[in-house]
């Protein structure tokens, strides 16, 4: 019997803690000032432009020269969940984002083209570090029983 795509996902969980603390800022919709320049060399950096509103992902200290959003979530901490996904599995945040809820941590989760994200507040990141380790070994463990 095989592991499913999932149990394999989880199994390599490697989660990276990023250095930095990052903020969130929300602009309604024509009201965001254009993309700073800074980003253009930043390792982690985000721009959302919805029908509704503009949203920045940065490190706190690019926010401070940015005009005074409508919404400023943060501190918060930026986690790469560094294994390459298959873009057709299916679960695999929501597992995360599930035992994340059960503890009560917030999260704001960021999915990229092989990889995904986590956005967590800085108060919590110790503890979804060892939440998504506990989630990958309980993986592994699956995975050596079969």
């Amino acid at each position: 019997m095989t592991d499913s795509p999932l149990t394999e996902a989880l199994a390599s969980l490697e989660p990276l803690l990023l250095d930095d603390e990052f903020v969130m800022l929300g602009y309604e919709r024509g009201l965001a000032p254009a993309t700073p320049d800074a980003l253009a060399g930043e390792a982690f950096a985000v721009r959302i432009d919805d029908p509704y509103e503009t949203t920045f992902i940065l490190r706190a200290a690019i926010a401070e020269a940015l005009p005074d959003p409508s919404v400023r979530v943060g501190p918060l901490r930026a986690i790469v969940l560094v294994a390459q996904l298959d873009p057709g599995l299916a679960g695999f945040m929501s597992v995360i984002a599930g035992a994340l809820a059960e503890r009560g941590v917030p999260l704001v989760p960021i999915g990229a083209t092989t990889r995904d994200h986590l956005l967590v507040p800085t108060a919590s990141w110790p503890e979804v570090l060892a939440i998504l380790r506990g989630l990958r070994d309980a993986a592994r463990s699956l995975s050596d029983a079969r």
